[in-house]
């Protein structure tokens, strides 16, 4: 009875078994996703420099990594201070176009680095040729000297076809702080199809000029009148911090594996329009918290610091900072495993940095692995950027590459609609198994 039974039970045993790693694979998951949930709060503002939502997620991730008895690292209060210049956009936010009221992010933006203005502003419409011609836009503003001071260019981005004229245009705004008291005029309106994403980079320095965007559709092509009040702080030297944190290797604690990502995302604009950055990089923080609670209870023979930096949509701010101050022995560091952009995957990922002499063997690992167990659909090489915060690390020699997702749900890109109802985590159990084992493969 008994031996004809032991298949049986064998089965069963099996069943039990699987049962009980989807229990606990879901587990995770949903404690990833509580992450997100909690990251992308309105409570957190964003993670960005307006009401201090940087400070407010980094005290959230201390809490967790005390919770999980995780100790700091370097800080006894896991914080590594510092500073940069930065802007912050509270309070209201309005717009009128022709004395008709306009919604932010739906039908206007402005970027972050758009000085404050509670105005009243002629719309003169200009075309890309005098914009990008110095002798041009020179000779426009002394045709027009009697509204300069009072008007803002309407360039109408969706009538400029020529790609490269495009690109130019682009980077002329881009660096709009560097023609501070250059010309009279109080700054750009630019007309575009839809709302282009957010970005934090060029605002370390103050910028004495306007840049907002407009629905094309909604501007006459006479121009107008455009009302804008808002304001917009300047902050030199904002306080700020990357949140460390470490569990000590069981044979060779000297030798390090970091695993990071940066925390912070842009903010607002202004008290109605949040971005909660899930995607990027709520993913990546939450499973960074993921491997921080993995590693505790199954410790690598080398030590495996997580650090979590602010600053990364600011340029990389956090990252270079704790590279800058030298705050770790460099030749020491097996691999820096940055996260960055982790919901989605339902086309496997890419690593950036994975064909260096340093960082090969690790990507190999991987790619070997996988067409073993098949965990995710590609695991894809793309050569060194300096697109994120491994760069900083790799830059001074040391192993260090970047995985992002590729395909799947995400809810956007620097936009309000990168929420976690947005997100799917249907591929994070298997991206998260194939890097586990390629952390624990390290030599």
């Amino acid at each position: 009875m008994n031996r004809l039974h032991h298949p049986i039970k064998s089965l069963l045993l099996t069943l039990l078994c699987g049962l009980l790693c989807l229990s606990l694979q879901a587990q995770d998951t949903n404690r990833v996703r509580q992450h997100l949930n909690q990251l992308c709060s309105p409570a957190m503002h964003g993670r960005g420099y307006a009401y201090h939502g940087d400070s407010i997620a980094a005290s959230y991730l201390r809490d967790q990594f005390q919770k999980m008895d995780v100790q700091p690292y370097l800080f006894d209060d896991y914080y590594h201070h510092y500073t940069f210049n930065t802007y912050a956009m509270e309070g209201s936010v309005e717009a009128a176009l022709n004395d008709k009221s306009l919604t932010p992010w739906e039908d206007f933006s402005l970027a972050p680095y758009s000085e404050s203005a509670h105005n009243t502003y002629t719309l003169l419409p200009v075309t890309a040729d005098i914009v990008l011609d110095g002798a041009k836009l020179q000779a426009f503003c002394d045709k027009h000297y009697k509204i300069m001071k009072s008007c803002l260019l309407y360039l109408d981005m969706t009538a400029v076809t020529d790609k490269d004229q495009a690109k130019k245009l682009n980077r002329f705004l881009y660096s709009l702080s560097l023609f501070n008291g250059k010309y009279p005029f109080r700054g750009f309106a630019i007309g575009v199809e839809e709302i282009p994403v957010w970005s934090f980079a060029p605002a370390h320095q103050e910028c004495q000029y306007i840049l907002s965007y407009l629905k094309n559709s909604l501007v006459p092509k006479r121009g107008g009148k455009l009302f804008l009040s808002y304001t917009n702080q300047f902050i030199k030297d904002y306080p700020t911090q990357n949140v460390c944190a470490v569990v000590k290797g069981t044979e060779y604690p000297d030798s390090l594996v970091i695993i990071g990502g940066h925390y912070d995302h842009l903010g607002q604009m202004g008290s109605d329009v949040l971005f909660p950055g899930c995607h990027d990089n709520a993913s990546g923080t939450a499973t960074v918290l993921e491997m921080a609670h993995y590693f505790k209870a199954h410790p690598l023979r080398y030590s495996t610091v997580f650090l979590l930096f602010s600053g990364e949509e600011a340029g990389l701010m956090g990252s270079s900072a704790f590279v800058r101050d030298s705050l770790l022995d460099f030749s020491k560091v097996k691999l820096m495993l940055n996260l960055d952009l982790l919901c989605g995957g339902d086309e496997g990922f890419t690593i950036v940095n994975a064909t260096g002499d340093n960082t090969k063997d690790f990507f190999n690992s991987l790619v070997d692995k996988n067409e073993n167990t098949h965990w995710v659909a590609k695991v894809n090489p793309r050569k060194n950027a300096a697109n994120s915060d491994h760069y900083p690390f790799s830059a001074k020699g040391m192993p260090a590459v970047f995985l992002y997702t590729m395909g799947g749900k995400v809810g956007g890109y620097h936009a309000p609609s990168d929420l976690p109802e947005n997100a799917s985590l249907s591929a994070f159990t298997n991206i998260f198994n194939l890097l586990i084992y390629g952390l624990e493969n390290i030599k």
